[in-house]
Protein backbone atom coordinates (compact mmCIF):
# COMPACT_ATOMS: atom_id res chain seq x y z
CA UNK A 1 0.00 0.00 0.00
CA UNK A 2 1.02 3.37 -0.82
CA UNK A 3 2.54 5.36 1.83
CA UNK A 4 -0.17 8.17 0.47
CA UNK A 5 -3.35 5.68 0.53
CA UNK A 6 -2.54 5.22 4.10
CA UNK A 7 -2.52 8.66 5.28
CA UNK A 8 -6.00 9.29 3.58
CA UNK A 9 -7.06 6.15 5.49
CA UNK A 10 -6.06 7.53 8.62
CA UNK A 11 -7.67 10.47 7.73
CA UNK A 12 -11.04 9.00 7.31
CA UNK A 13 -10.77 7.10 10.49
CA UNK A 14 -10.05 10.02 12.46
CA UNK A 15 -12.96 12.04 11.23
CA UNK A 16 -15.51 9.19 11.27
CA UNK A 17 -14.13 9.41 14.89
CA UNK A 18 -14.33 13.17 15.70
CA UNK A 19 -17.82 12.94 13.89
CA UNK A 20 -18.91 10.22 16.48
CA UNK A 21 -17.43 11.55 19.32
CA UNK A 22 -19.09 15.15 18.65
CA UNK A 23 -22.73 13.55 17.84
CA UNK A 24 -22.26 12.10 21.37
CA UNK A 25 -21.28 15.23 22.99
CA UNK A 26 -23.93 17.24 21.02
CA UNK A 27 -26.32 14.55 22.24
CA UNK A 28 -25.05 15.32 25.83
CA UNK A 29 -25.45 18.59 25.32
CA UNK A 30 -28.75 18.47 24.93
CA UNK A 31 -29.73 16.12 27.69
CA UNK A 32 -28.06 18.63 30.08
CA UNK A 33 -29.70 21.57 28.80
CA UNK A 34 -33.26 19.61 29.00
CA UNK A 35 -32.30 18.10 32.08
CA UNK A 36 -30.68 21.57 34.19
CA UNK A 37 -32.20 24.50 32.52
CA UNK A 38 -35.66 23.04 31.88
CA UNK A 39 -36.01 20.92 34.46
CA UNK A 40 -39.22 19.63 36.12
CA UNK A 41 -38.27 16.71 37.87
CA UNK A 42 -39.67 18.80 41.49
CA UNK A 43 -42.67 19.67 39.61
CA UNK A 44 -43.55 15.60 39.16
CA UNK A 45 -42.69 14.83 42.56
CA UNK A 46 -44.38 17.47 43.95
CA UNK A 47 -47.59 16.12 42.29
CA UNK A 48 -46.74 12.36 43.30
CA UNK A 49 -46.33 13.78 46.98
CA UNK A 50 -48.33 16.58 48.27
CA UNK A 51 -51.58 15.30 45.17
CA UNK A 52 -51.19 11.74 44.50
CA UNK A 53 -49.97 10.78 47.53
CA UNK A 54 -49.69 8.05 49.90
CA UNK A 55 -49.55 5.58 47.18
CA UNK A 56 -50.39 2.42 48.89
CA UNK A 57 -50.29 -0.82 46.66
CA UNK A 58 -54.22 -1.85 46.41
CA UNK A 59 -55.73 1.49 47.31
CA UNK A 60 -57.77 3.62 44.96
CA UNK A 61 -55.13 6.48 45.63
CA UNK A 62 -52.65 4.63 43.56
CA UNK A 63 -54.65 4.10 40.75
CA UNK A 64 -55.93 7.53 40.83
CA UNK A 65 -51.97 8.47 40.68
CA UNK A 66 -51.24 5.74 38.23
CA UNK A 67 -53.80 7.74 35.74
CA UNK A 68 -51.70 10.81 36.51
CA UNK A 69 -48.81 8.94 35.45
CA UNK A 70 -49.88 7.62 32.54
CA UNK A 71 -51.83 10.82 31.06
CA UNK A 72 -48.61 12.81 32.13
CA UNK A 73 -46.41 10.81 30.14
CA UNK A 74 -48.98 10.85 26.84
CA UNK A 75 -49.19 14.37 26.97
CA UNK A 76 -44.95 14.72 26.78
CA UNK A 77 -45.87 12.74 23.33
CA UNK A 78 -43.88 9.32 24.59
CA UNK A 79 -44.79 6.63 22.34
CA UNK A 80 -46.92 4.17 24.14
CA UNK A 81 -48.07 4.06 27.68
CA UNK A 82 -49.51 0.91 29.16
CA UNK A 83 -50.70 -0.78 32.66
CA UNK A 84 -49.86 -4.34 33.27
CA UNK A 85 -51.56 -6.05 36.27
CA UNK A 86 -49.68 -7.66 38.68
CA UNK A 87 -51.98 -9.04 41.60
CA UNK A 88 -55.78 -9.97 41.61
CA UNK A 89 -56.05 -10.47 45.61
CA UNK A 90 -54.07 -7.58 47.00
CA UNK A 91 -56.11 -5.47 48.87
CA UNK A 92 -56.66 -2.19 49.17
CA UNK A 93 -56.38 -0.50 52.92
CA UNK A 94 -57.33 3.19 53.74
CA UNK A 95 -57.89 5.10 56.84
CA UNK A 96 -60.27 7.25 57.27
CA UNK A 97 -60.09 8.64 61.51
CA UNK A 98 -58.17 7.03 64.03
CA UNK A 99 -56.96 8.38 67.93
CA UNK A 100 -55.44 7.13 70.61
CA UNK A 101 -55.56 8.41 74.09
CA UNK A 102 -53.89 7.99 77.59
CA UNK A 103 -57.10 8.41 79.91
CA UNK A 104 -55.49 7.58 83.50
CA UNK A 105 -53.41 7.93 85.23
CA UNK A 106 -52.95 11.13 83.56
CA UNK A 107 -54.21 12.89 80.25
CA UNK A 108 -51.54 12.22 77.41
CA UNK A 109 -52.11 12.68 73.65
CA UNK A 110 -50.98 9.61 72.31
CA UNK A 111 -48.70 10.71 69.24
CA UNK A 112 -49.28 7.37 66.99
CA UNK A 113 -50.30 6.16 63.55
CA UNK A 114 -52.00 2.38 62.49
CA UNK A 115 -50.01 0.27 60.89
CA UNK A 116 -51.68 -1.07 57.10
CA UNK A 117 -54.10 -3.93 56.96
CA UNK A 118 -55.42 -3.72 60.52
CA UNK A 119 -58.95 -3.88 61.04
CA UNK A 120 -61.08 -1.26 62.45
CA UNK A 121 -62.07 -0.70 66.59
CA UNK A 122 -65.81 -0.58 66.17
CA UNK A 123 -65.93 2.79 67.59
CA UNK A 124 -64.00 4.41 70.49
CA UNK A 125 -62.71 1.65 73.03
CA UNK A 126 -60.92 1.94 76.18
CA UNK A 127 -59.18 -0.82 78.03
CA UNK A 128 -55.79 -0.68 80.67
CA UNK A 129 -52.54 -0.84 79.21
CA UNK A 130 -50.01 -4.43 79.73
CA UNK A 131 -46.83 -4.93 78.27
CA UNK A 132 -45.65 -7.57 76.75
CA UNK A 133 -41.80 -7.28 76.01
CA UNK A 134 -40.80 -10.79 74.01
CA UNK A 135 -43.60 -11.90 72.05
CA UNK A 136 -41.22 -14.37 69.72
CA UNK A 137 -41.71 -17.20 72.25
CA UNK A 138 -45.52 -17.39 71.24
CA UNK A 139 -45.33 -20.99 74.01
CA UNK A 140 -44.37 -18.49 76.72
CA UNK A 141 -46.74 -16.07 76.06
CA UNK A 142 -49.73 -18.26 75.63
CA UNK A 143 -48.75 -20.25 79.38
CA UNK A 144 -48.56 -16.53 80.94
CA UNK A 145 -51.41 -14.53 79.29
CA UNK A 146 -54.12 -17.12 78.26
CA UNK A 147 -56.94 -15.84 79.69
CA UNK A 148 -55.53 -12.62 81.07
CA UNK A 149 -55.59 -10.11 77.95
CA UNK A 150 -59.33 -9.83 77.40
CA UNK A 151 -59.93 -6.18 77.16
CA UNK A 152 -57.03 -4.97 77.40
CA UNK A 153 -54.38 -3.07 74.74
CA UNK A 154 -51.00 -4.55 74.53
CA UNK A 155 -47.59 -2.91 74.43
CA UNK A 156 -44.87 -5.18 72.78
CA UNK A 157 -41.20 -4.79 72.53
CA UNK A 158 -38.38 -3.08 74.32
CA UNK A 159 -38.47 0.48 75.14
CA UNK A 160 -36.36 2.02 73.06
CA UNK A 161 -32.81 3.52 74.38
CA UNK A 162 -32.74 7.55 74.60
CA UNK A 163 -31.03 8.98 71.93
CA UNK A 164 -29.62 12.76 73.13
CA UNK A 165 -29.26 13.33 68.49
CA UNK A 166 -25.81 14.11 68.80
CA UNK A 167 -25.20 12.67 65.67
CA UNK A 168 -26.41 14.56 63.12
CA UNK A 169 -29.57 13.25 61.41
CA UNK A 170 -29.01 13.98 57.89
CA UNK A 171 -25.34 13.38 56.19
CA UNK A 172 -23.73 12.92 52.73
CA UNK A 173 -21.27 9.77 51.94
CA UNK A 174 -17.52 10.90 52.66
CA UNK A 175 -14.93 10.25 50.37
CA UNK A 176 -13.22 7.84 52.76
CA UNK A 177 -16.72 6.02 52.18
CA UNK A 178 -16.67 6.01 48.88
CA UNK A 179 -13.24 4.81 48.36
CA UNK A 180 -13.57 2.49 50.30
CA UNK A 181 -16.84 0.48 48.47
CA UNK A 182 -14.41 1.23 45.02
CA UNK A 183 -11.93 -0.42 46.03
CA UNK A 184 -13.82 -3.48 47.08
CA UNK A 185 -13.38 -6.21 45.20
CA UNK A 186 -16.23 -8.67 46.87
CA UNK A 187 -19.53 -8.59 46.28
CA UNK A 188 -20.71 -8.97 49.40
CA UNK A 189 -19.06 -7.26 51.83
CA UNK A 190 -20.39 -5.47 55.17
CA UNK A 191 -21.13 -2.94 52.48
CA UNK A 192 -20.04 0.79 53.51
CA UNK A 193 -22.96 2.55 51.26
CA UNK A 194 -26.08 0.53 52.55
CA UNK A 195 -27.37 -0.97 55.70
CA UNK A 196 -27.44 -4.25 53.42
CA UNK A 197 -24.91 -6.91 53.17
CA UNK A 198 -26.43 -8.18 50.03
CA UNK A 199 -27.78 -11.52 49.35
CA UNK A 200 -27.03 -12.68 45.97
CA UNK A 201 -29.82 -15.08 45.77
CA UNK A 202 -32.65 -12.65 47.35
CA UNK A 203 -35.14 -13.56 45.12
CA UNK A 204 -34.56 -17.83 44.87
CA UNK A 205 -34.94 -17.04 48.56
CA UNK A 206 -37.43 -14.55 49.12
CA UNK A 207 -40.80 -16.42 50.95
CA UNK A 208 -38.46 -17.96 53.47
CA UNK A 209 -36.80 -13.94 53.95
CA UNK A 210 -40.20 -12.61 53.85
CA UNK A 211 -42.02 -15.14 56.36
CA UNK A 212 -38.51 -14.64 58.67
CA UNK A 213 -38.38 -10.93 58.34
CA UNK A 214 -42.28 -10.09 58.21
CA UNK A 215 -44.45 -12.92 58.77
CA UNK A 216 -43.10 -13.75 62.18
CA UNK A 217 -45.58 -12.10 64.03
CA UNK A 218 -48.80 -13.53 62.48
CA UNK A 219 -49.57 -16.48 65.23
CA UNK A 220 -48.94 -13.29 67.59
CA UNK A 221 -51.18 -11.65 66.34
CA UNK A 222 -54.03 -14.20 66.16
CA UNK A 223 -53.54 -15.41 69.17
CA UNK A 224 -54.31 -11.78 70.60
CA UNK A 225 -57.53 -11.44 68.53
CA UNK A 226 -58.66 -15.11 69.69
CA UNK A 227 -58.28 -13.62 73.45
CA UNK A 228 -60.20 -10.74 72.58
CA UNK A 229 -57.37 -7.96 73.34
CA UNK A 230 -58.41 -4.69 72.16
CA UNK A 231 -55.12 -3.61 70.45
CA UNK A 232 -51.84 -3.18 69.78
CA UNK A 233 -48.87 -0.46 70.45
CA UNK A 234 -45.46 -0.84 69.37
CA UNK A 235 -42.58 1.23 68.38
CA UNK A 236 -39.23 1.89 66.54
CA UNK A 237 -36.59 4.18 67.86
CA UNK A 238 -37.25 6.84 65.17
CA UNK A 239 -36.29 9.82 67.46
CA UNK A 240 -36.98 12.56 67.77
CA UNK A 241 -40.89 11.77 68.04
CA UNK A 242 -41.02 10.05 64.17
CA UNK A 243 -43.62 7.45 63.90
CA UNK A 244 -42.84 4.51 61.61
CA UNK A 245 -45.44 1.98 61.25
CA UNK A 246 -44.40 -0.58 58.95
CA UNK A 247 -44.10 -4.03 59.67
CA UNK A 248 -47.56 -5.80 58.71
CA UNK A 249 -48.02 -6.99 55.04
CA UNK A 250 -51.55 -9.22 55.19
CA UNK A 251 -52.43 -7.45 52.30
CA UNK A 252 -53.74 -10.72 50.65
CA UNK A 253 -57.22 -11.52 51.08
CA UNK A 254 -56.85 -14.60 51.82
CA UNK A 255 -54.70 -13.23 55.27
CA UNK A 256 -55.49 -12.76 58.46
CA UNK A 257 -56.05 -8.74 59.57
CA UNK A 258 -54.45 -8.19 62.76
CA UNK A 259 -56.60 -6.30 65.84
CA UNK A 260 -55.77 -2.49 65.90
CA UNK A 261 -52.31 -1.85 65.56
CA UNK A 262 -50.45 1.44 66.22
CA UNK A 263 -46.83 2.45 65.93
CA UNK A 264 -46.61 5.26 68.88
CA UNK A 265 -43.15 7.49 69.30
CA UNK A 266 -40.28 6.13 70.93
CA UNK A 267 -40.90 8.78 73.46
CA UNK A 268 -44.46 7.77 74.11
CA UNK A 269 -44.03 4.30 74.17
CA UNK A 270 -41.09 5.23 76.83
CA UNK A 271 -43.38 7.24 79.34
CA UNK A 272 -46.29 4.23 79.17
CA UNK A 273 -43.40 1.36 80.07
CA UNK A 274 -42.17 3.80 82.97
CA UNK A 275 -45.91 4.21 84.29
CA UNK A 276 -46.40 0.74 83.86
CA UNK A 277 -42.98 -0.20 85.85
CA UNK A 278 -44.58 2.03 88.43
CA UNK A 279 -47.70 -0.22 88.63
CA UNK A 280 -50.06 3.08 87.78
CA UNK A 281 -51.74 1.10 85.15
CA UNK A 282 -52.13 3.53 82.17
CA UNK A 283 -56.04 3.23 80.51
CA UNK A 284 -55.90 3.54 76.84
CA UNK A 285 -58.40 5.15 75.18
CA UNK A 286 -58.76 4.94 70.70
CA UNK A 287 -60.88 4.30 68.02
CA UNK A 288 -59.55 3.12 64.33
CA UNK A 289 -61.89 3.45 61.26
CA UNK A 290 -60.39 2.25 58.06
CA UNK A 291 -61.40 0.52 55.03
CA UNK A 292 -60.08 -2.90 53.32
CA UNK A 293 -61.69 -3.59 50.01
CA UNK A 294 -60.28 -5.87 46.96
CA UNK A 295 -60.05 -4.14 43.17
CA UNK A 296 -57.68 -5.84 41.48
CA UNK A 297 -58.53 -2.87 38.57
CA UNK A 298 -56.02 -0.91 40.93
CA UNK A 299 -53.00 -3.40 41.09
CA UNK A 300 -51.17 -1.87 37.72
CA UNK A 301 -47.49 -1.66 37.00
CA UNK A 302 -46.78 1.76 35.06
CA UNK A 303 -44.62 1.57 31.39
CA UNK A 304 -44.03 4.14 28.81
CA UNK A 305 -41.68 3.45 25.71
CA UNK A 306 -40.21 5.64 23.65
CA UNK A 307 -39.25 3.76 20.40
CA UNK A 308 -36.27 3.33 19.01
CA UNK A 309 -34.76 3.60 15.40
CA UNK A 310 -32.50 1.52 14.26
CA UNK A 311 -34.35 -1.43 12.35
CA UNK A 312 -31.55 -4.25 13.92
CA UNK A 313 -31.95 -2.76 17.36
CA UNK A 314 -35.02 -1.14 18.21
CA UNK A 315 -36.36 -4.18 19.25
CA UNK A 316 -33.82 -3.95 22.36
CA UNK A 317 -34.85 -2.25 25.64
CA UNK A 318 -33.30 -0.32 27.92
CA UNK A 319 -35.13 -0.47 30.98
CA UNK A 320 -35.37 2.45 33.58
CA UNK A 321 -37.72 2.12 37.21
CA UNK A 322 -38.79 2.97 40.52
CA UNK A 323 -41.50 1.41 42.55
CA UNK A 324 -44.40 3.50 42.80
CA UNK A 325 -46.14 2.81 45.81
CA UNK A 326 -45.32 4.22 49.60
CA UNK A 327 -46.09 3.48 52.69
CA UNK A 328 -49.15 5.24 54.08
CA UNK A 329 -48.30 7.36 57.08
CA UNK A 330 -47.13 10.19 54.88
CA UNK A 331 -47.15 11.31 50.95
CA UNK A 332 -44.12 9.17 50.12
CA UNK A 333 -41.78 11.89 48.58
CA UNK A 334 -38.16 10.07 49.84
CA UNK A 335 -39.51 6.35 49.08
CA UNK A 336 -40.04 6.25 46.76
CA UNK A 337 -41.55 9.64 45.08
CA UNK A 338 -38.26 11.10 44.40
CA UNK A 339 -37.18 7.52 42.57
CA UNK A 340 -40.06 7.50 40.49
CA UNK A 341 -40.22 11.09 39.68
CA UNK A 342 -36.33 11.06 38.57
CA UNK A 343 -37.52 8.66 36.13
CA UNK A 344 -40.18 9.94 34.41
CA UNK A 345 -37.94 13.05 33.87
CA UNK A 346 -35.47 10.83 32.50
CA UNK A 347 -37.91 9.80 30.04
CA UNK A 348 -39.23 13.61 29.72
CA UNK A 349 -35.95 14.90 29.06
CA UNK A 350 -34.78 12.14 26.40
CA UNK A 351 -38.25 12.68 24.62
CA UNK A 352 -37.99 16.37 24.61
CA UNK A 353 -34.76 16.28 23.45
CA UNK A 354 -35.26 14.74 20.47
CA UNK A 355 -33.01 12.40 19.82
CA UNK A 356 -32.75 9.60 18.05
CA UNK A 357 -31.82 6.18 20.14
CA UNK A 358 -30.97 2.68 18.44
CA UNK A 359 -33.04 0.85 20.91
CA UNK A 360 -36.18 1.26 22.86
CA UNK A 361 -36.50 2.82 26.40
CA UNK A 362 -39.26 1.49 29.10
CA UNK A 363 -39.78 3.00 31.91
CA UNK A 364 -41.50 0.97 34.29
CA UNK A 365 -43.06 2.12 37.63
CA UNK A 366 -43.93 -0.49 40.04
CA UNK A 367 -46.22 -1.49 41.88
CA UNK A 368 -46.08 -3.51 45.54
CA UNK A 369 -42.32 -3.43 45.79
CA UNK A 370 -42.85 -2.70 49.58
CA UNK A 371 -44.82 -6.14 50.06
CA UNK A 372 -41.77 -8.07 48.58
CA UNK A 373 -41.58 -6.82 44.82
CA UNK A 374 -44.98 -8.35 43.91
CA UNK A 375 -45.28 -5.67 40.98
CA UNK A 376 -41.92 -6.57 39.25
CA UNK A 377 -41.53 -10.11 40.31
CA UNK A 378 -45.21 -10.71 38.38
CA UNK A 379 -43.34 -9.12 35.43
CA UNK A 380 -40.08 -10.95 35.00
CA UNK A 381 -42.64 -14.33 35.78
CA UNK A 382 -44.66 -12.86 32.73
CA UNK A 383 -41.63 -11.80 30.77
CA UNK A 384 -38.93 -13.82 31.42
CA UNK A 385 -39.55 -16.70 32.71
CA UNK A 386 -40.76 -18.52 36.36
CA UNK A 387 -38.58 -18.27 39.09
CA UNK A 388 -36.87 -21.22 39.89
CA UNK A 389 -37.22 -22.89 36.79
CA UNK A 390 -34.47 -22.44 33.72
CA UNK A 391 -36.48 -22.14 30.67
CA UNK A 392 -36.41 -18.17 29.72
CA UNK A 393 -38.53 -16.81 26.95
CA UNK A 394 -37.74 -14.65 24.06
CA UNK A 395 -37.81 -11.37 25.93
CA UNK A 396 -35.70 -12.45 28.29
CA UNK A 397 -32.61 -11.66 25.39
CA UNK A 398 -34.17 -8.36 24.32
CA UNK A 399 -33.12 -6.44 27.23
CA UNK A 400 -29.95 -4.97 27.52
CA UNK A 401 -29.90 -3.28 30.98
CA UNK A 402 -32.13 -2.05 34.26
CA UNK A 403 -31.51 0.74 36.20
CA UNK A 404 -33.30 1.13 39.34
CA UNK A 405 -33.52 4.43 42.04
CA UNK A 406 -35.25 3.55 45.16
CA UNK A 407 -33.12 5.04 47.97
CA UNK A 408 -34.35 8.66 48.61
CA UNK A 409 -33.69 11.84 47.13
CA UNK A 410 -30.15 12.12 47.45
CA UNK A 411 -27.81 13.00 44.93
CA UNK A 412 -26.17 9.96 42.43
CA UNK A 413 -22.51 8.95 43.66
CA UNK A 414 -22.36 5.97 41.32
CA UNK A 415 -23.77 2.64 40.39
CA UNK A 416 -23.60 -0.42 42.43
CA UNK A 417 -22.12 -2.77 39.68
CA UNK A 418 -24.29 -5.86 41.57
CA UNK A 419 -21.06 -8.36 40.83
CA UNK A 420 -20.87 -7.38 37.27
CA UNK A 421 -17.34 -6.65 36.79
CA UNK A 422 -17.31 -6.18 32.99
CA UNK A 423 -19.60 -3.35 32.69
CA UNK A 424 -17.22 -1.47 34.94
CA UNK A 425 -14.92 0.19 31.95
CA UNK A 426 -18.66 0.61 29.94
CA UNK A 427 -20.08 3.03 32.65
CA UNK A 428 -16.39 4.55 33.38
CA UNK A 429 -16.41 5.76 30.26
CA UNK A 430 -20.20 7.02 29.87
CA UNK A 431 -20.28 8.78 33.07
CA UNK A 432 -16.68 10.53 32.75
CA UNK A 433 -18.45 13.74 31.09
CA UNK A 434 -20.40 14.10 34.40
CA UNK A 435 -17.04 13.60 36.95
CA UNK A 436 -17.41 17.20 38.07
CA UNK A 437 -20.48 15.97 39.82
CA UNK A 438 -18.67 13.12 41.59
CA UNK A 439 -21.88 10.78 39.87
CA UNK A 440 -18.57 8.76 38.32
CA UNK A 441 -18.17 6.14 41.76
CA UNK A 442 -18.61 2.37 40.47
CA UNK A 443 -18.39 -0.55 43.21
CA UNK A 444 -18.45 -3.93 42.53
CA UNK A 445 -20.74 -4.36 45.42
CA UNK A 446 -24.27 -5.38 45.41
CA UNK A 447 -27.15 -3.82 47.23
CA UNK A 448 -30.53 -5.19 47.78
CA UNK A 449 -34.03 -5.15 48.62
CA UNK A 450 -35.89 -3.42 45.57
CA UNK A 451 -36.80 -4.30 42.43
CA UNK A 452 -33.64 -4.34 40.79
CA UNK A 453 -32.83 -7.67 42.53
CA UNK A 454 -35.38 -9.06 40.72
CA UNK A 455 -33.58 -8.76 37.04
CA UNK A 456 -30.22 -9.17 38.98
CA UNK A 457 -31.67 -12.87 39.57
CA UNK A 458 -32.82 -13.47 35.81
CA UNK A 459 -29.01 -12.31 34.99
CA UNK A 460 -29.91 -9.49 33.02
CA UNK A 461 -27.57 -6.15 34.31
CA UNK A 462 -29.67 -4.91 36.71
CA UNK A 463 -28.43 -2.11 38.70
CA UNK A 464 -29.19 0.21 41.90
CA UNK A 465 -27.94 4.09 41.74
CA UNK A 466 -25.45 4.69 45.03
CA UNK A 467 -27.71 7.81 46.52
CA UNK A 468 -26.42 10.12 49.23
CA UNK A 469 -28.11 8.91 52.38
CA UNK A 470 -29.57 12.27 53.28
CA UNK A 471 -31.89 11.46 56.11
CA UNK A 472 -33.66 8.54 54.40
CA UNK A 473 -32.49 6.05 57.01
CA UNK A 474 -32.91 8.78 60.19
CA UNK A 475 -36.22 10.33 59.74
CA UNK A 476 -38.24 9.64 56.57
CA UNK A 477 -38.18 5.89 55.71
CA UNK A 478 -41.57 4.58 55.86
CA UNK A 479 -42.09 7.20 58.85
CA UNK A 480 -45.19 9.86 58.99
CA UNK A 481 -41.89 12.69 58.22
CA UNK A 482 -41.82 11.15 53.89
CA UNK A 483 -42.26 14.52 52.47
CA UNK A 484 -41.77 17.08 49.98
CA UNK A 485 -39.80 19.10 52.32
CA UNK A 486 -37.16 16.43 52.54
CA UNK A 487 -36.26 16.85 48.62
CA UNK A 488 -33.81 18.80 47.36
CA UNK A 489 -33.91 20.04 44.22
CA UNK A 490 -30.58 20.42 42.93
CA UNK A 491 -30.09 16.77 43.90
CA UNK A 492 -33.28 15.53 42.15
CA UNK A 493 -31.63 17.74 39.02
CA UNK A 494 -28.77 15.95 38.75
CA UNK A 495 -29.51 12.44 39.12
CA UNK A 496 -32.08 12.98 36.15
CA UNK A 497 -29.66 14.73 34.10
CA UNK A 498 -27.36 12.12 34.38
CA UNK A 499 -29.34 8.82 34.34
CA UNK A 500 -30.68 10.23 30.78
CA UNK A 501 -27.27 10.55 29.74
CA UNK A 502 -26.69 6.88 30.87
CA UNK A 503 -29.47 5.66 29.19
CA UNK A 504 -29.06 7.32 26.07
CA UNK A 505 -25.18 5.88 26.24
CA UNK A 506 -26.59 2.60 26.85
CA UNK A 507 -29.04 2.81 24.27
CA UNK A 508 -26.64 3.81 21.52
CA UNK A 509 -24.08 1.11 22.21
CA UNK A 510 -23.10 -1.93 19.47
CA UNK A 511 -24.39 -4.87 21.56
CA UNK A 512 -26.11 -5.22 25.06
CA UNK A 513 -24.20 -4.53 28.12
CA UNK A 514 -22.24 -7.77 29.39
CA UNK A 515 -24.43 -10.29 31.29
CA UNK A 516 -22.67 -12.05 34.39
CA UNK A 517 -22.43 -15.57 33.57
Amino acid sequence: MKIGSKIIITAFLLIGFSTQSQTKNQALSKINTEGFQKSQVMRIVSDLSDVYGPRLAGTDQYFTAAEWAKKTMENWGIDKVYYENYCQDCMGWEVKSFNVEMTAPAYMKIQAYPYAWTESSNGVQIGDLIWIENHADLEKVKNQYTGKIQGKTILIGAAPEPNMLFDPLSTRFSEAQIEEAKKSIEPTPNNPLSHNAGDMDLIGNLDAIFDKMVRKDDAFFAFLKAEGALSILGTTPFFPGIIHPSGTYNFRESDEKPIPYFAISPESFGKLKRLIGREMHPKIKFHLDSELYLKPENNVNIFAEITGSDPKLKDEVVMIGAHFDSWHPASGATDNGAGSAVMMEVMRIIKASGLKLKRTIRIALWGGEEQAFVGSMAYAEKHFGKVKETTRKKEFEKISAYLNMDNGAGQMRGVYLQGNEAVRPIFEKMLAPYSHLDVNNLTIQNTDFTDHDVFDYYKIPGFQIIQDKLNYSTVTHHTNLDALEYVPERDMMINATVIAALVYQIAQEDSRLPRED
